[in-house]
């Protein structure tokens, strides 16, 4: 695993800023992602799981397959990005099908 300084995960008061003000919202079927610029010359991510989409164990599971998508994607520099799975079929469905619907809605949501 990476050395924390180089992780690019957002922090609590940055989850915050995006969700009162997010730049851009875009939505599919699955996901919801809010973006917002950061000024930075790297881009950061977060997820933000709720607690109805199921119990700690689909919760877990979710949040460790978006995960490795966004370590794979090739995220814009420049911009913090929240993704939100919008229910738990998140968790049983196929990866690649994931990670193709991901993709397309942030490069829709850069496109704003």
């Amino acid at each position: 695993m990476a050395p924390a300084s180089s992780r690019a995960r957002l922090r609590t008061r940055d989850f915050d800023r995006i969700h009162r003000q997010p730049a851009r919202r875009e939505r599919s079927r699955r996901f919801q992602v809010l973006a917002r610029p950061n000024g930075l010359e790297r881009a950061r991510w977060g997820i933000s799981v709720k607690a109805k989409l199921g119990n700690a164990v689909v919760r877990n599971r979710v949040k460790r397959r978006l995960r490795e998508i966004l370590r794979r994607a090739e995220l814009a520099a420049g911009w913090d990005f929240v993704v939100q799975p919008r229910d738990a079929r998140v968790a049983t469905a196929g990866f690649s099908d994931l990670r193709e619907e991901l993709s397309a809605l942030l490069e829709q949501t850069l496109r704003g």
